[in-house]
């Protein structure tokens, strides 16, 4: 079998994520090496017990033959992280996706500038997104969103308006539309740009999966435009990881007295480029050295109000999002006392939160720019 059949096959293994993928791969050097290697070889690597033995239970479970032919009877295409195509900038994240899943045309030649904000939009956040995107798409840049209600859903129309490439990045497989009354326009994109996703067809939306998906919109792209924002917006999320990935934050002043508007003014106090017109992200971009957009960077972001062990354990969980105790006693290398002190102090300052059982979930770093 072909070296991108195995890494479909590490794509749907449920439970072990792209970080987990990436040290595998960049220690045997092909998905075929890390789908063959031994017990023995996977748990050395992984040196963590649990999410090795989930790793080695579902690899016994899969015929990655069969996975192939049911994404062609969807008529869904993929791209492995290794292949030529495989989008540049993504390459170069903490974490890429294994594989990419889509519908459309793949191209990320030319530039490309996301566009986010709140579900519960304003007409005039609507109408700047809209704007925005129509003008950046008629310059030729890709407007890369998420789908989601609101924001997302005007840019992606404004860039379709114009004639322009838009990329939607969902936060489920293709065999659910979320949100469902965006079903038109996800087949507009489809046909007319490009649908992606990391997730494999039959994954349904779940509320972890979009902080996932943020990565990916911020990682395929040169800079951010966050249009509106609550002070706990999802939008933040992806201002957040485009900061960690060197990519530039841009975002629209607001009305101080609407809620919309507070992420967006808090963004802007925090050192974002304020947007007034589409004149204000093109003249950043041609300032930009494109040459070292496409590599990786690692801009740190400023955890003011976090001690350093507090910032390790907040940095695991921000590209990771779902972990009990025991991942984090593996991958931090603390003790018992010190991790239950940090997680306390992580859920009192809303960076994290308990679900049922033993599983702790990130929240999102927007929680940052609230008094603490």
């Amino acid at each position: 079998m072909e070296e991108k059949l195995y890494w479909l096959g590490l794509s749907y293994l449920n439970g072990v994520g792209p970080v987990t993928i990436k040290s595998l791969y960049d220690y045997f050097k092909s998905a075929k090496n890390i789908w063959q290697a031994n017990k023995l070889e996977i748990k050395q690597i992984i040196n963590n017990s649990r999410i090795s033995s989930i790793f080695i239970k579902e690899r016994m479970k899969l015929d990655i033959l069969s996975l192939e032919k049911k994404l062609q009877k969807k008529s869904v295409n993929y791209i492995a992280f290794s292949e030529k195509g495989y989008p540049a900038q993504l390459c170069h994240i903490y974490d890429p996706p294994p594989v990419l899943f889509y519908q459309g045309v793949l191209d990320f030649n030319s530039l490309a500038i996301a566009i986010v904000g709140t579900r519960k939009s304003t007409i005039y956040g609507r109408e700047i997104a809209d704007k925005l995107a129509s003008e950046l798409a008629g310059k030729g840049i890709n407007i890369v969103s998420g789908l989601a209600r609101g924001i997302d859903t005007a840019a992606h129309q404004g860039a379709l308006n114009s004639n322009g490439f838009t990329t939607a990045v969902t936060g489920a497989g293709f065999d659910y539309i979320y949100p469902p009354e965006n079903k038109n326009l996800f087949e507009d994109i489809a046909e007319h740009g490009l649908l992606i996703t990391e997730f494999p067809p039959e994954i349904v939306p779940r509320p972890y999966n979009f902080p996932r998906r943020n990565r990916i919109i911020s990682g395929l792209t040169q800079g951010v435009i966050v249009v509106e924002a609550a002070e706990k917006s999802g939008a933040l999320i992806t201002a957040n990881f485009a900061l960690e990935q060197g990519r530039e934050v841009f975002a629209v002043p607001g009305n101080i007295n609407r809620q919309t508007s507070k992420g967006t003014n808090n963004l802007i106090k925090e050192g974002a480029i304020p947007v007034l017109s589409s004149d204000d992200v093109l003249s950043e971009l041609l300032l930009a050295d494109e040459s070292k957009l496409c590599q990786e960077k690692k801009t740190e972001i400023n955890y003011s109000r976090l001690t350093e062990k507090e910032r390790k354990i907040l940095k695991i969980f921000q590209h990771e999002l779902e972990l009990n105790k025991e991942d984090l006693l593996a991958i931090s290398g603390y003790k018992t006392g010190k991790i239950n002190e940090i997680i306390v102090k992580l859920e009192l300052k809303g960076l994290i939160e308990r679900e049922n059982g033993k599983k702790y979930v990130f929240k999102g770093l927007q929680n940052l720019l609230k008094p603490i």
